[in-house]
């Protein structure tokens, strides 16, 4: 399926957070249009991804691979103070734990140097790909809703994170609402995403109020209909909200994450 016919089959009127039929076009933007909700405010893009049943033998080029690594070095400082905000929770020690939208895999990687058992979600093959060759990790390409997780791990996890990746999936609440269903009570629930409460998010819609949609840049930057891109974006309150409708209970904001244009929560599983 295309992405066109896959976006043609979602009313975006519906939004995606509350589900109530109270989103309207807010901002149009290049190649999309962002809708807001009238009643939790909650800001999304009119795109969906769809994902391949049939993966071609190989994906990875070697100009794949040489862009990856020169981005592993920046990635692994910031990986490796999100595991040291994870282990301030819980010793990782023969926990089992999965890491959703795992990207090249090595926060998984991070975590099974620390001695957890460790699986791992990516839909996108050239990730996959690297993460086996560079980590000896195997990837799996089943999103979390999947059958394959959902009647073969429930409540198996001991640990479940979510790194940059709420704001690219298609349906948050749902992808987290899954996340939980996987991990045992008790268990702990980390992520982050990008704030919508931060000055350059006001400054990007003031600018485009203020131009009368001519200066819609800053905004461009935030989102994008593109596979894998950011899709919608939370504020402090929206995400809470959705963290304790799906039965977790928000134990702390990090305070190992200074920049405030990212939501770092740690979340236990009542």
């Amino acid at each position: 399926m295309l992405n066109g016919e896959a976006n043609d089959m979602y009313d975006f009127n519906r939004c995606k957070l509350c589900g109530k039929n109270t989103a309207e076009p807010k901002y149009k933007l290049k190649g999309m249009t962002l809708y807001a909700c009238s009643q939790c405010d909650f800001h999304f893009i009119d795109a969906l991804d769809t994902f391949p049943t049939d993966y071609p033998d190989k994906a990875i080029s070697d100009k794949h691979r040489s862009f990856i690594e020169s981005k592993l070095p920046q990635n692994r400082q910031q990986l490796e103070v999100d595991l040291k905000f994870v282990s301030s929770h819980i010793d990782l020690n023969e926990k089992r734990c999965l890491d959703i939208g795992t990207g090249v895999g090595m926060f998984a990687f991070l975590l099974k140097q620390a001695g957890a058992d460790v699986s791992a979600i990516e839909p996108q093959q050239i990730f996959r790909e690297f993460a086996q060759e560079k980590f000896q990790l195997e990837l799996r390409p089943e999103l979390a809703d999947d059958t394959y997780w959902q009647e073969n791990y429930a409540e198996y996890f001991d640990v479940v994170t979510i790194w940059d990746t709420l704001e690219h999936v298609n349906f948050p609440l749902e992808t987290v609402q899954a996340a939980v269903k996987l991990l045992k009570p008790g268990g702990y629930l980390f992520l982050d995403t990008p704030s919508r409460d931060s000055l350059f998010y006001r400054s990007s819609e003031w600018s485009y109020q203020f131009s009368f949609g001519t200066r819609p840049l800053l905004l461009n930057k935030l989102y994008s209909p593109k596979p894998y891109c950011h899709k919608q974006l939370f504020t402090r309150k929206q995400l809470w909200w959705l963290l304790e409708k799906v039965g977790l209970q928000v134990v702390e904001q990090s305070p190992l994450h200074k920049a405030n244009k990212k939501l770092v929560v740690a979340c236990r599983k009542a």
